[in-house]
C-alpha cells in the first residue's frame, strides 16, 4: 500500500520555525522566525489535512465521472480566473527580508503545506464557518495561481475537535472495509513490507486525527474545518496559501478525471503514489505562485524543497509504519520538481498536458527525465500473476499489488540494508506483481519483480538473498527476481515466466482494467453520489 504517513503537521512545522528563531543568533533574525512561526500557529486551525481512501494522497471537488478512458484526454480545461480581484496586492512583512530569509520563509510554508494538506484534502467554496467574501478571495487567487476555473461551489462544515476521529473513520471504512484492510495487511505482512500485528486502519486513524485542522471527504465531497469557534475575519499569509494549494486540488478534481482513478485503485499502490505525487506537486507550484503574488517571496526550486522536506523526514516520529511515513513525505518533493520542471517549459498548460498523461509509477518521479521527455519514456509493465497461470489449482487470490520502485526501497530498509544500498537496488524497477494465495494446505506468497537489465536485477538479487527473512525466499531469472514462499520448483518457475503487457499511458491502462473506474462509481452510488 502506497499510503501516507508522518506526523509531518503544519503545528509541528509551526512549533519548529518557533524553536530555530530563538536559537539562532542576532535578534532580528530570532525575531524574523519565531514571527513566522507565530503566524503558522495562529492559523493552526485552518488547515486542511487527510486522506479518506485509504491508499492514496487525493483531492476532490465536483468530480464528472470519467465515462472510459477517452475522458482523460477531453476532460482539462484551461480557463481564464473568473475574478480577476482575487490576486490581492498586499505585501506581507516577509517581502521586505532579504532573499535568503524570504526563501527561509518559503521553506516553512513548504512544510507547512505539505503538513496541512496530508496527501490531499481539498476545496470548498460554501457556507459559514468562514465568510464568504473570504471564500471568494482564496477562490480567485487559486484560479489566478493555476489558470482553470471553478465550475461550481462545494460544501463547507465545521467540526469539533472531539467528533474528528469517528468522521474520519466513517470515511475511511466506506471507501475501505474490513476485509478489505485485512487482505492488505495479509499481503504486506507476508512480504514484510509492514511490521508484526501492524494494523493498516489504525496506523492511519492515528495519523490522520491527531492534531487535524480540516479535511475533505473525496467521496462526499464536503469540506470539513475543524473548530471550536468562530473564525478570525483574516487569516495569516501562510495559511491562506496552504487554503489556496487546497482550492487548487478542487480545480483539478472540477478538470481532471484523476479522482475517480485513485479512488476506483485497489491493486496498484504504486500507481496511485505517482498520481497523487503529480496532483500535490501541481498544487505546490500554483500555491508558491499566489505566495509570491501576495508577498513577494520567491518560490522555492525544487531542490531546496527536497533538502526541507528531507529534514522534515530526519525529524519525523518513527512509531509509524516506514511504508506509510517515507511514501507520504516523498510525494510532495518529487511531484513538485516535475511541477516546476514542466511548468518552467510550458506554463500552466504543461500542468494541464500532464493532467491528461501523468506519471505512471514512482520511477518516473525517482528518475523523472523520460517522463520529461529527455529520454525515452518506458511503457508501463503488467505483470499477470494469477493461480490458474501458476498451476495452483483450488487456489484463489487473496490480495494483489504493485509496489514500484519506492516500495522496493521501503522493502530493503525494513530488512535492515543501508539507505544508499536499499536506493540502489531498487533503481532500474520494470514492473512488480504481489500476490497472496489462499489453498487448501496454506497460504503461498509471490512477488515478482522485472529490472531493465540482468544486471539490475543481479544487484537486487544481491539484496533480497540475505535480507529476504520472513520465509521469504529469493530466485532470479535472467531480468526477473521472485520473492516467494510456500511455491514448488514448478510453481516458481511459471512465476518467473509470467507474461507481461504494456500500456503507454493512463488511458491504455483504463481501457484494459474498466473495474478502476467501475469500482469508483459503486462507491459514489453507495453513499448516493
Amino acid at each position: 500500500m502506497a499510503g501516507i504517513e508522518a506526523r509531518h503537521l503544519a503545528l509541528e512545522a509551526a512549533r519548529r520555525a518557533r524553536r530555530e528563531g530563538q536559537a539562532e543568533g542576532g535578534e532580528e533574525r530570532r525575531q524574523v522566525a519565531v514571527a513566522e512561526g507565530d503566524r503558522l500557529l495562529a492559523g493552526q486551525r485552518l488547515g486542511v489535512e487527510a486522506d479518506l481512501v485509504a491508499r492514496h494522497p487525493q483531492l476532490e471537488a465536483w468530480q464528472q465521472p470519467a465515462r472510459g478512458h477517452r475522458g482523460l484526454g477531453e476532460q482539462v480545461i484551461e480557463a481564464t480566473p473568473s475574478h480577476g480581484r482575487g490576486v490581492a496586492r498586499r505585501a506581507g512583512s516577509v517581502a521586505g527580508r532579504p532573499r535568503d530569509r524570504r526563501r527561509r520563509g518559503a521553506a516553512r510554508l513548504a512544510a507547512a503545506v505539505g503538513a496541512a494538506t496530508l496527501a490531499g484534502a481539498c476545496a470548498w467554496l460554501g457556507p459559514p464557518p468562514l465568510p464568504d467574501a473570504m471564500l471568494a478571495d482564496l477562490a480567485a487567487r487559486a484560479e489566478a495561481a493555476r489558470g482553470l476555473r471553478f465550475p461550481a461551489p462545494i460544501e463547507a462544515e465545521r467540526l469539533a475537535p472531539r467528533r474528528v476521529r469517528a468522521v474520519l473513520a466513517e470515511e475511511l471504512d466506506v471507501a475501505a472495509s474490513a476485509e478489505d484492510f485485512a487482505r492488505s495487511e495479509a499481503l504486506a505482512h507476508a512480504l514484510g513490507l509492514l511490521p508484526p500485528e501492524t494494523s493498516l486502519r489504525e496506523s492511519l486513524l492515528d495519523f490522520q486525527a491527531g492534531a487535524v485542522a480540516g479535511f475533505y471527504t473525496p467521496l462526499r465531497r464536503r469540506l470539513y474545518v475543524v473548530s471550536d469557534g468562530p473564525v478570525a475575519a483574516g487569516l495569516p499569509v501562510p495559511v491562506a496559501t496552504v487554503f489556496v494549494h487546497e482550492l487548487v486540488h478542487a480545480l483539478q478534481g472540477a478538470h481532471s478525471p484523476l479522482l475517480d482513478v485513485l479512488i476506483g485503485l485497489e491493486d496498484h499502490d504504486d500507481l496511485a503514489f505517482a498520481l497523487g505525487a503529480l496532483l500535490e506537486g501541481d498544487a505546490l507550484w500554483a500555491a508558491f505562485r499566489d505566495q509570491q503574488t501576495q508577498t513577494g517571496v520567491a518560490p522555492l526550486a525544487a531542490a531546496e524543497m527536497q533538502a526541507d522536506f528531507d529534514l522534515e523526514a530526519r525529524s519525523a516520529g518513527t512509531q509509524a509504519p516506514r511504508l506509510l511515513r517515507e511514501t507520504f513525505l516523498l510525494q510532495y518533493p518529487l511531484g513538485y520538481a516535475v511541477a516546476e520542471a514542466l511548468a518552467a517549459r510550458g506554463g500552466s498548460a504543461a500542468l494541464d498536458a500532464a493532467l491528461r498523461d501523468p506519471p505512471l509509477s514512482s520511477e518516473e518521479l525517482l528518475h523523472p527525465r523520460p517522463y520529461l521527455g529527455d529520454a525515452p519514456r518506458t511503457p508501463l509493465a503488467w505483470l499477470a500473476l494469477e493461480p490458474e497461470g501458476l498451476g495452483l489449482a483450488g487456489c484463489r487470490a487473496l490480495a494483489r499489488n504493485a509496489f514500484g520502485e519506492l516500495g522496493l526501497r521501503v522493502w530493503a530498509r525494513e530488512r535492515g540494508v543501508s539507505e544508499p544500498r536499499a536506493a540502489g537496488a531498487a533503481e532500474g524497477w520494470d514492473g512488480d506483481r504481489a500476490a497472496l494465495f489462499e489453498c487448501d494446505d496454506g497460504n503461498r506468497v509471490a512477488w515478482l519483480v522485472q529490472f531493465d537489465t540482468e544486471v539490475d536485477a543481479l544487484e537486487f538479487e544481491s539484496v533480497a538473498r540475505p535480507a529476504a527473512g520472513a520465509g521469504l525466499a529469493a530466485e532470479r531469472s535472467g531480468r526477473r527476481v521472485l520473492l516467494s514462499r510456500g511455491l514448488s520448483a514448478e510453481e516458481r518457475g511459471a512465476a518467473l515466466a509470467a507474461p507481461e503487457r504494456r500500456f503507454h499511458d493512463l488511458g491504455a491502462y483504463l481501457a484494459a482494467r474498466p473495474e478502476v473506474l467501475a469500482r469508483a462509481a459503486r462507491l459514489r452510488a453507495r453513499i448516493g453520489d
